[in-house]
């Protein structure tokens, strides 16, 4: 810049308006209160720093009710810390104002305050007393009376204390700002429960409380699945729950202006420092330390997901989802690649809280500065460079793994199927009984009733084909192979012949009906069913559903039935039999029965007219999973086919060579093959050569080759490979005939998978 010869100066003081006008900037009642409640807590972390944290230490947060005159109402912010002197309390409300840790602490006081204060109201009064005071001293703000004066002198205020003993700091607001104060009246449960969320770390260790209004805040949990828990991604067990703890080495930190030395400039004070040259007082050297935790829900949400980032205790940024995206440097598009399958039906599952105390967030504290590099590092240690979906990396040109925490479960939890395999119960279900978790019932606080209906989700799709599958994994160790819940192969060997038929016997009496407790002792809780099933505005039943194991059957009026459901007032116990004829033998499922019973119930209960409409109210209220909708079906049809295209890729393996001949019979398959392989020169060329090392192109061919590679290698597909069917087992005494029995396995898959693949061509769905 030219340096200009100075003739004269000018005064750019500015109006002490400037104060009323930082109440034009966008806080939320909540957020102008949680920075008042950041200072307070400061003053509870420096003294449990010096190891003087008070047992009792508490802040609490109260305004005015609707009772008092408007002229009259107050809102004010105390807490019962150690107190702070005139001149720090004066320091405090200087507009611009820093302490010397702007990183060590939550509030910034300064700017903060003044925004958050001239949010709420017109007057601020902030006092405070120290345990050798008589007496509570501080300052008064009249944003208006300032203005008037054109001066930013401000009165010196002093009250007299109702105990000796007390200490602290209080911040008491008047002249307040109608619209703010109507909304922390009205909406006061959910200004509750935001802070809840916003101070959980804290909340959580319970040495500092909060109360609004009298009502202490306890912290929100998380409602994930517990950490031994896992799934198995490419034979590696990747655990439910991953630890972060990352030392991102130190930095040169600007406490003047509040921000990191940027690159070139640090390179050159280390340089400076490296030389002996003392740095200024203003430039410190920071620690920087990433800790925490990612995980998986135990229930899917299209909103309710994402990571937490904490600092010093506060959480700056809440369900963070943005680290679920790459940006392609190239081309500045953003890729989301989280949740990507049935992302907007159910959503995602991935939530974490990771603390950055490191970091510097905005006034508003509702984000960092993303352009600075201390961000930059952290977004690379939590979801690693360039994308992490497997096709999309390998695109870019990435041949490394992905060992991110982020990407590791973003891969392994991509789907959210029911059953252990995803470690997935149903969602419908799921997130019934995440309300009850979050209400703080005993009984869902585990993960064992989310953990038990993903096993029965593994049993009900066994028993789709019969009723001789092997017990549902029990939970020592987490699978991907569903077909251990098959039922087992035949040992060869031959029947023995049935005896003799014994001559009919005298018609046995009538049986007697079945009742709550010999069904109970028979029968299999399932938890995927039981919760509370409702209608209208009534009260509604409590279902505790069970599985009849037999022996014998249910029996009512000496007749054997399907289900029966016995009511105690509000409470129900129903019981279904799988292996009954009309279950068993017609397309008709437990929940059909239980919701029919419902229906019934609720029906004569509250005189409603309408049977049908009630019995659809219900079901479609309670089995929201079981829809049947187009882009649901076509969801599932990706899903199916993607899996099936990891699956071919591994089986088809040992005959890669002459896979590759199937492919390039067809044109237009190698066509559009050819297309997708553009962005991956390397397996487009071993592809257009045959080369058995571009097996991995399975991955690429159009949906419409994968049947027509079924229908060339049954048998590296079938007999329990990818598909349960028999195939080469089928070994008849005549030839002919054992080739029949085979075509017809083989066509049987063959049309079903064709059915898949047809569904997914009236939309275009981006592969990952």
């Amino acid at each position: 810049m030219t340096t200009l010869q100075t003739l004269q100066t000018a005064d750019i003081t500015p109006s002490p308006r400037i104060l009323w006008v930082l109440g034009q900037i966008p806080f939320r009642p909540w957020q102008a209160l949680a920075e008042l409640i950041d200072n307070s807590l400061d003053a509870f972390l420096a003294a449990e720093r010096e190891g003087a944290l008070p047992d009792n230490a508490r802040i609490d947060v109260n305004w005015s009710n609707s009772n008092v005159a408007a002229e009259k109402r107050v809102i004010e912010i105390s807490d019962n810390g150690r107190g702070i002197d005139l001149e720090t309390v004066t320091l405090a409300v200087r507009a611009g104002y820093t302490s010397n840790d702007p990183v060590g602490n939550l509030g910034l006081f300064g700017m903060g305050f003044n925004i958050a204060t001239a949010r709420l109201g017109g007057v601020t009064r902030f006092l405070s007393t120290r345990a050798a005071s008589d007496e509570w001293a501080g300052i008064e703000i009249d944003f208006r009376d300032l203005a008037k004066r054109g001066s930013f002198s401000a009165p010196i205020v002093k009250e007299p204390k109702a105990e000796s003993s007390l200490t602290g700091t209080k911040v008491v607001i008047a002249d307040l700002n109608e619209g703010n104060f109507k909304e922390l009246r009205d909406r006061e449960t959910e200004l509750r429960k935001t802070l809840e969320d916003v101070y959980a770390p804290i909340l959580r260790d319970k040495k500092v409380a909060i109360y609004i209004n009298g009502q202490r805040l306890s912290a929100r949990p998380y409602c994930i699945w517990n950490s031994d828990r896992g799934v198995v991604r490419d034979g590696a067990k990747v655990a439910a729950v991953l630890n972060i703890d990352r030392d991102l080495g130190s930095a040169l930190f600007d406490v003047d202006r509040n921000q990191y030395i940027p690159g070139a400039m640090e390179v050159e004070l280390r340089a400076k420092l490296a030389n002996g040259i003392v740095l200024p007082d203003n430039i410190v050297e920071r620690h920087r330390k990433l800790r925490g935790w990612i995980g998986v829900q135990r229930y899917a949400d299209p909103n309710d997901f994402g990571i937490d980032f904490v600092r010093n205790g506060r959480k700056i940024l809440i369900k963070d989802k943005r680290l679920f995206s790459w940006e392609n440097p190239l081309s500045g598009e953003v890729v989301l690649e989280y949740p990507v399958e049935l992302g907007t039906t159910v959503g995602g599952r991935i939530v974490g809280e990771v603390h950055v105390d490191y970091l510097v967030p905005t006034y508003q504290k509702n984000d960092f500065d993303r352009s600075e590099s201390s961000w930059v590092e952290t977004v690379l240690a939590l979801r690693g460079d360039g994308p992490f979906l497997p096709k999309r990396r390998k695109a870019m040109g990435y041949s490394d793994a992905v060992t991110s925490p982020i990407g590791l479960l973003a891969n392994a939890y991509r789907r959210s199927d029911p059953g252990t395999r995803c470690l997935a119960a149903p969602n419908s279900s799921a997130r019934e009984w995440a309300k009850l978790f979050f209400k703080g019932d005993s009984a869902y606080q585990s993960d064992e009733k989310w953990w038990k209906a993903a096993q029965e989700a593994d049993q009900a799709k066994v028993d789709k084909g019969g009723n001789t599958a092997a017990p549902v994994d029990p939970g020592e160790q987490p699978t991907d192979d569903i077909d251990i819940y098959a039922p087992p192969p035949s040992n060869g060997t031959t029947a023995q012949p049935a005896p003799a038929p014994k001559p009919a016997a005298a018609q046995p009496p009538m049986q007697q009906d079945s009742n709550v407790d010999t069904l109970t002792q028979s029968s299999t809780l399932v938890e995927s069913l039981s919760g509370e099933y409702g209608y209208g505005k009534s009260a509604p039943l409590k279902i505790r559903a069970y599985a009849f194991n037999g022996p014998g059957r249910i029996i009512k009026d000496g007749k054997s039935v399907p289900c029966l459901l016995f009511q105690d007032a509000n409470e129900c116990d129903f019981f279904f039999d799988k292996s009954h004829p009309i279950v068993a033998e017609y397309p008709l499922a437990p929940q059909d029965l239980l919701t029919l019973y419902l229906a019934e119930r609720f029906k004569a209960r509250d005189h409603l007219s309408d049977l049908v409409e009630t019995f659809s109210s219900i079901y479609a209220n309670k089995f929201k999973d079981t829809r049947v909708e187009r882009g649901v079906l076509q969801d599932r049809a990706y899903n199916i086919i993607e899996d099936l295209r990891f699956r071919f890729e591994e089986y088809l393996a040992p005959v890669a060579y002459d896979v590759l001949q199937v492919i390039h019979e067809s044109a237009g398959d190698v066509e559009e093959t050819t297309v997708s392989l553009i962005d991956d020169a390397d397996l487009l060329e071993l592809f257009l050569k045959k080369d058995p090392k571009a097996i991995k192109v399975i991955g690429y061919i159009p949906e419409r080759t994968l049947p027509r590679l079924l229908e060339r290698f049954p048998e590296h597909l079938l007999d329990k490979k990818v598909f349960s069917l028999p195939f080469m087992q089928i070994a008849l005494p005549d030839d002919k005939a054992t080739s029949r029995a085979r075509t017809e396995a083989r066509r049987r898959i063959q049309s079903y998978l064709e059915d898949v693949v047809s569904l997914l061509t009236s939309k275009s769905l981006i592969r990952n």
